[in-house]
């Protein structure tokens, strides 16, 4: 069934950007409450997201735009022009919700699964973002390009995509990581150091790396941000 008091989630969604000194104004307002839409409109068709009402807003949207501080640093502090890359988008997140607070930046959103292409085809379109934002459908070892910033959410573990994900990445870039408890993330790093000094197995690239707490509002649960810069021999 199809959640119908958007304008209550997106109260919620404001009242938590307000905690996070962050707001939006009438445009961003309108593209969040059609985004919000969309999603509920295609879930029970397309499997999008497996929560709806407060739990997608704080779970989902809050927990995607928590970040945005460090993204707006990170953009700001790069040396020329930045584009920012979403592995894995599935519903557009978190994507579409930060191609929204992020006002002008590029975005791309790759998915490989042709009807979640589809649906953030239709988002993009809806939301008014088709311009800046693209969906690439295809397999992440797929894709040639390369990107500023390659972030991802409930993705594999860094040592299963460090590799593919490492040729996204461009020359001094990042790779911003969603993750949760910093001690599960401190398994990860062990396990990417690991597989980073197997070179006959692993990744020839250093990556410089530092862990950011994020405070999503409303939500009782840790949420960490792993932040991998692409070294000089990268």
């Amino acid at each position: 069934m199809m959640h119908r008091d958007i304008d209550q989630d997106l109260q919620l969604f404001e009242e938590g950007l307000a905690l996070l000194g962050l707001s939006m104004d009438s445009g961003q307002r309108t593209q969040m409450r059609t985004y919000i839409s969309e999603v509920y409109l295609f879930n029970g068709t397309y499997r999008l997201v497996g929560a709806e009402g407060r739990e997608f807003v704080i779970k989902h949207l809050l927990d995607s735009v928590a970040p945005v501080a460090l993204f707006k640093s990170i953009i700001d502090s790069y040396p020329g022009n930045v584009r920012l890359c979403d592995v894995g988008s599935g519903a557009g997140l978190p994507g579409i919700p930060l191609a929204i607070m992020l006002g002008d930046l590029p975005i791309s959103l790759i998915e490989r699964m042709g009807r979640r292409a589809g649906f953030l085809q239709n988002a993009l379109a809806m939301c008014n973002l088709h311009g800046r934002v693209e969906v690439i459908q295809r397999d992440l070892s797929e894709v040639k390009d390369q990107f500023e910033v390659v972030t991802f959410r409930a993705f594999h573990p860094l040592s299963d995509i460090i590799r593919p994900i490492g040729s996204l990445v461009a020359e001094r870039g990042y790779v911003c990581a969603y993750k949760g408890k910093v001690e599960a993330l401190m398994r990860e790093l062990d396990q990417l150091d690991a597989l980073m000094r197997d070179r006959t197995g692993g990744s020839a690239i250093e990556w410089n790396r530092r862990i950011v707490p994020v405070h999503v509002p409303f939500l009782d649960a840790p949420r960490t941000m792993c932040v991998l810069q692409k070294g000089e021999n990268g």
